[in-house]
């Protein structure tokens, strides 16, 4: 039996997370047979979830862009965040250049504020950083203020451009001091969390 690569493993792996409330999650590499439930993550988002992400809105933006990501070049890479089996989060990877990739999200509506698009960031910056890619950029609404708030607090190295409604986002993939420590504080907390959600044996009743 051949055995896969470091690299293969690194990008192929599913990882297994805890979102900030405490509760287990996947985040794995978009695969084929994930197109419906995909469908299903985009066709329930709300108009405004819509349009921070696409940046505009009109019919066949969703359909469009859904077979876009099944039907990728080699150089680009989708993953999914999965909770009980349902998609409640996906990351688009685009390569630019040999060193850069573009970066966006998309979380269902009742899934924000539970760390979905900070894990798929690192998820990215991982597999990002063992194929070579140093930078992420991404454009942003300036409106759009937690998705600005995943790049700030992530513990990556940002560089922002502010242009009237839109916010130009560059950031390293390298896993220095403060990234470390941001990542780990996250992980611990979240881990934490997840102890008080263990069910604990009942005592036995005579």
């Amino acid at each position: 039996m051949k055995r896969r690569s470091a690299r293969n493993r690194t990008v192929d792996h599913t990882s297994r997370v805890f979102l900030t409330d405490g509760s287990p999650a996947e985040i794995r590499p978009l695969r084929p047979d994930d197109r419906p439930a995909v469908t299903t993550l985009f066709e329930s988002c709300s108009q405004e979830n819509l349009y921070t992400r696409f940046f505009t809105i009109g019919h066949g933006v969703v359909a469009r862009h859904v077979d876009h990501l099944f039907d990728r070049a080699a150089d680009a890479r989708t993953y999914v965040l999965l909770k009980a089996d349902r998609v409640i989060g996906i990351a688009d990877v685009e390569r630019c250049d040999d060193s850069t990739s573009e970066i966006a999200f998309l979380v269902a509506d009742d899934s924000h504020g539970r760390g979905i698009a900070t894990l798929l960031l690192e998820r990215a910056a991982e597999d990002a950083r063992a194929a070579g890619v140093a930078w992420f950029v991404a454009d942003v609404l300036a409106i759009n203020h937690p998705m600005l708030e995943v790049f700030a607090d992530a513990g990556f190295r940002v560089e922002r451009h502010v242009d009237h409604g839109d916010v130009a986002l560059r950031m390293s993939t390298e896993l220095d001091a403060a990234a470390r420590t941001a990542i780990a504080g996250r992980h611990a907390g979240a881990y934490t969390r997840s102890r008080t959600l263990v069910p604990r044996p009942q005592a036995n009743r005579p």
